[in-house]
């Protein structure tokens, strides 16, 4: 029992346990309420210490509604978050979020939640494991908290943090169209173009992609039609050359070869099959009743 924060939290459940820090999923025997909260307990010396000028210093989960807060037992820095039930999105998500309307949705609130969290880019990847993302059946985006700070690298830059977000949000916003299409490329507009702009020049910040997800409609046109189905297996086609260009020159120099040698055998045959039934009459005087012979 862990008696801090106003309360007496008592452990219910080990979610995870290393050299690191230990995770636990506690309830409070002071209120009787129903609510569960998850504890990050920190007894390494130097992740304690990074921890600490994190919360002190950075201000870390300062903005955070689900931080409840933090206090020193033992020696052990700890954590406390509420904890939300284990509705997970990598399991979930197909079955909660059936319209593209729904994914967009999802897709805004978790931008929404990353922004609001105030981990910072470190922890905000680690918080963005499939463990730690949960979703309601509204689309509501609740995270897990389950930091297993083991995995933490330290002065990860902005810019890695923004592209894990916007993964994570096209991971949503693709659920109803993964399988659909032969790649992204083929996705209609709306998703094409935030696939793109992840891959290339990336987003600026959350409020960027939050302003791109705003513009979203709810349902986005599907190119179909003779000419998008000649363009769409034209770009499967282009793309499988590409990814096999060596194999496809060497099938190609190959069919080239057999079918050259082909011909020539063919030919070859038909003209030695032309000369043996060509009859030479040359030094014959009779066929038959028929002299072949001068006749002076």
């Amino acid at each position: 029992m862990f008696p801090a924060l106003n309360m007496e939290l008592e452990i219910v459940r080990t979610v995870l346990e290393n050299d690191v820090n230990d995770i636990y999923v506690c309830s409070d025997l002071l209120k009787d309420t129903g609510v569960f909260y998850t504890m990050i307990s920190i007894r390494d010396t130097g992740r304690r210490k990074i921890m600490a000028e994190k919360l002190n210093t950075d201000r870390m989960f300062f903005s955070n509604q689900d931080f409840i807060g933090s206090f020193v037992y033992e020696s052990r820095l700890n954590l406390v978050f509420r904890y939300c039930h284990e509705n997970l999105l990598s399991l979930l998500g197909g079955v909660y979020l059936a319209e593209f309307s729904d994914c967009r949705r999802a897709a805004l609130n978790l931008a929404a939640a990353c922004a609001e969290c105030g981990a910072g880019p470190d922890l905000g990847c680690l918080l963005l494991d499939g463990r730690n993302i949960n979703v309601t059946r509204d689309g509501d985006i609740q995270f897990n908290y389950f930091l297993d700070l083991s995995c933490m690298q330290e002065g990860v830059g902005e810019d890695v943090y923004l592209k894990k977000v916007a993964e994570t949000v096209f991971g949503i916003l693709e659920l109803n169209y993964k399988g659909r299409y032969d790649s992204p490329e083929n996705y209609p507009d709306d998703l094409r173009l935030f696939w793109l702009k992840m891959r290339t020049t990336g987003f600026s910040s959350i409020g960027h992609m939050i302003s791109t997800l705003r513009a979203m409609s709810d349902k986005p046109v599907e190119r179909r039609g003779i000419l998008w189905w000649i363009g769409s297996r034209f770009r499967r086609a282009k793309g499988f050359l590409f990814r096999n260009s060596m194999s496809a020159f060497l099938t190609v120099l190959v069919t080239v070869t057999v079918v050259y040698a082909g011909v020539q055998i063919y030919t070859r045959m038909r003209a030695r099959r032309a000369y043996e039934s060509n009859v030479s009459y040359y030094g014959i005087e009779y066929i038959g009743n028929v002299y072949l012979g001068n006749e002076e």
